[in-house]
């Protein structure tokens, strides 16, 4: 496999829910990024395709690589059988694993995965079917992968605009203050 071997700029944020990602991550002290875009030369493929890195979230010692996904089950269907889609399975293994590869082919970016840095897996979701979470969630954690709801990140959220003499200039984060101070939302 080839990877792309230069930095490469963001794209602009035009999902709503990677920027509830990234202002929740932003609460906890962390710098993000979203849509990163580089090209991945897969053996046995003809051209190159591209992958983005959703969310990437840096702090002082973690490095958290977010897929973001509308629908948890769209990440691992269950067959009729009742088993976890394995090939679904492994292609999100792998996305993580195209990442750090990334960030390994880029001299500029080879700060992210050092020693003294922990990298993060985690699949963020706002929704899934019954019981869907349940079944898919401990799957994932097997592979060092976490998993976080927009439920999760919102009730943070909230907290967040809850303190004293905060100034908030995001607007994401003034929406949510103002849907939750007009009681137009309870998280």
């Amino acid at each position: 496999m080839q990877i792309q071997s230069i930095p490469n700029p963001d794209s602009p944020n035009n999902d709503a829910f990677e920027a509830i990602v990234e202002l929740y991550y932003q609460t906890l002290g962390y710098l993000t990024s979203s849509g990163k875009w580089f090209w991945v030369w897969e053996n046995g493929k003809k051209q190159r395709g591209y992958q983005d890195i959703d969310v990437l979230a840096v702090n002082e010692n973690n490095v958290v690589i977010i897929s973001v996904t509308s629908n948890l089950d769209d990440k691992l269907r269950k067959g009729r059988d009742g088993k976890i889609n394995d090939r679904m399975l492994q292609k999100l293994i792998s996305y993580f694993y195209r990442v750090e590869q990334y960030f390994e082919s880029v001299p500029e970016y080879k700060w992210l995965t050092g020693e003294d840095r922990k990298i993060r897996k985690v699949v963020a979701y706002n929704h899934a079917f019954k019981n869907a979470n349940k079944e898919i969630v401990p799957i994932l954690n097997e592979y060092s992968i976490e998993v976080i709801s927009a439920k999760e990140m919102l009730s943070t959220l909230s907290e967040y605009i809850k303190q004293p003499n905060i100034k908030i200039q995001d607007q994401m984060l003034r929406t949510i203050q103002l849907l939750e101070y007009n009681g137009k939302i309870e998280i």
